[in-house]
């Protein structure tokens, strides 16, 4: 078990030790919350290779003078990547789970750099000197990134991103190239990786067979928007909108509302079970890119619309995320990912960065069908939860599919059930995959058959705050490789 952080001013939780010691010395500098994840997020890209990285996505719920915004950092899919081009040239029924086509044009960078730009107070390229200095040192193999390069055998992958990752226990991965290319983001700004480093890219996974394309970066634009929100017993509980499926967690604790009403509240295992399958059946046959389809958030809040007759199936990713608060009372609950490990599997040799393969989870039909410039119907989101206007909890997890799940069970966890957030954190969880349950040893599942995993297993790292009076009680999952950190009062 880990034990969390208390203070009155500032305070994170992030992934990895290193990612918090950034954010904590950009909150001593007088930084503020968002200056601090510019940092932690930087610094995780580096840190964290298999689950995140400039080849990536980014998704960032902000919470400043009791308003929410949304940062969608999310990459869209190459212009040249159709349904037609994928079955009829390729003869394929789906896009390949790896490899150049599995990709789409990452949105990391520019998404933690039109947060920054909203809401930053500190000079950009300072915020990526702790990224840039780990870069330049190389990273240490620990066992779980030795575990993850070894995992990707049998499935596709380049010959770079085994040769460079691998290493000898705690032997330093050489990550010169990539401190390279934040240096580059450092004083030049996103412009330089969609453009240089995106054309570099786009040569690359082209001789691989892929159809990046240098437009494919130089047009990409993250998104800033409000966020999508419900009431939760007396909460109100703050997701990431569509093109995410940050809107399913809505959809869960909706369902558990309603099916508490006249019992007090309460809700067992069971009806949150069911409440999973309907939640995911409205997502998988509403929620898209809202640039693309017609997404009815109103209705599908308000109970208006009929979801399908089954859900897909979930399932897990490699992801991580972090929270940090300020002194100042500003919030962030960010999350960014490869999807799986390694993403796509392929890595541009001279700039160092690791695709991902969002593209992999485009469909060749309804509204998540993959068109050019698309954004995939996607498993990142963070949350935070206000009550009266003031925070309550951030929060976040790992895990794919599985999130919104995660999600709406630690809110129950702390509204329903009276946990405190290290309480809620490290409780034993269940998970439903579409089919069946699956548990740690020691939870309850209320009698339904489960294949018990030991305690703590895989089921998603969360990082949360809690904002209890004065105090913020930073906590780090004792799943993950994590720490929280804070400001001395």
């Amino acid at each position: 078990m880990k034990p969390p952080f208390i203070s009155r001013r500032g305070v994170v939780a992030s992934e990895h030790p290193y990612a918090s010691m950034a954010a904590l010395g950009v909150l001593e500098e007088g930084g503020n919350a968002v200056d601090a994840a510019v940092a932690i997020s930087f610094t995780l890209a580096v840190s964290q290779p298999a689950l995140n990285g400039l080849g990536g996505d980014f998704m960032a719920t902000v919470l400043r003078g009791g308003r929410t915004t949304f940062v969608n950092g999310s990459g869209w899919a190459p212009r040249r990547l159709t349904v037609e081009m994928v079955r009829g040239e390729l003869g394929l029924g789906s896009i390949p789970r790896y490899g150049p086509l599995s990709a789409v044009v990452p949105g990391m960078v520019d998404g933690v750099h039109a947060m920054w730009r909203k809401f930053g107070s500190m000079e950009w390229g300072g915020l990526l000197s702790s990224a840039i200095r780990r870069a330049r040192e190389g990273l240490p193999a620990s066992p779980a990134l030795r575990a993850a390069v070894e995992s990707i055998d049998g499935s596709y992958s380049d010959a770079n991103t085994k040769r460079i990752y691998s290493a000898g226990r705690w032997e330093r991965v050489d990550l010169s190239g990539l401190a390279a290319t934040i240096e580059g983001i450092a004083e030049h700004g996103p412009e330089f990786f969609y453009r240089d480093v995106g054309a570099a890219i786009a040569d690359y996974v082209s001789s691989l067979g892929g159809v990046m394309e240098p437009d494919d970066f130089s047009e990409y634009r993250a998104e800033v928007s409000g966020t999508v929100s419900c009431t939760y017993r007396g909460y109100t509980v703050h997701e990431s909108p569509p093109n995410s499926q940050g809107i399913t967690t809505l959809l869960i604790l909706r369902e558990l509302e309603e099916r508490g009403r006249g019992r007090g509240g309460a809700v067992g295992p069971r009806e949150m079970l069911e409440a999973y399958a309907r939640a995911y059946s409205l997502r998988d046959r509403y929620v898209a890119d809202p640039r693309f389809v017609e997404v009815p958030v109103e209705e599908l809040l308000s109970g208006g619309v009929e979801g399908g007759s089954t859900a897909r199936s979930t399932g897990g990713g490699d992801t991580t995320n972090f929270v940090v608060a300020d002194s100042g009372g500003m919030v962030v609950s960010g999350i960014q990912s490869l999807y799986h490990g390694f993403g796509s599997r392929v890595t541009e040799p001279s700039h160092q960065v690791t695709l991902n393969n969002r593209a992999s989870d485009f469909s060749m039909e309804g509204p998540n069908r993959v068109e050019p410039r698309k954004r995939p119907l996607h498993t990142l989101s963070s949350v935070i939860v206000t009550r009266d206007g003031e925070p309550f909890v951030a929060l976040g997890t790992s895990g794919g599919h599985f999130r919104p799940q995660q999600h709406a069970l630690l809110i129950v966890n702390m509204v329903d059930r009276g946990m405190d957030v290290v309480e809620a954190v490290d409780s034993p969880r269940f998970l439903w995959d579409g089919s069946s349950v699956i548990a740690e040893e020691g939870a309850d599942t209320g009698g339904i058959d489960a294949r018990r995993i030991p305690y703590p297993g895989s089921t998603g790292v969360a990082h949360a705050i809690q904002f209890r009076g004065a105090d913020r009680i930073a906590h780090a999952d004792p799943r993950g490789e994590g720490l929280a950190l804070g400001e001395l009062d």
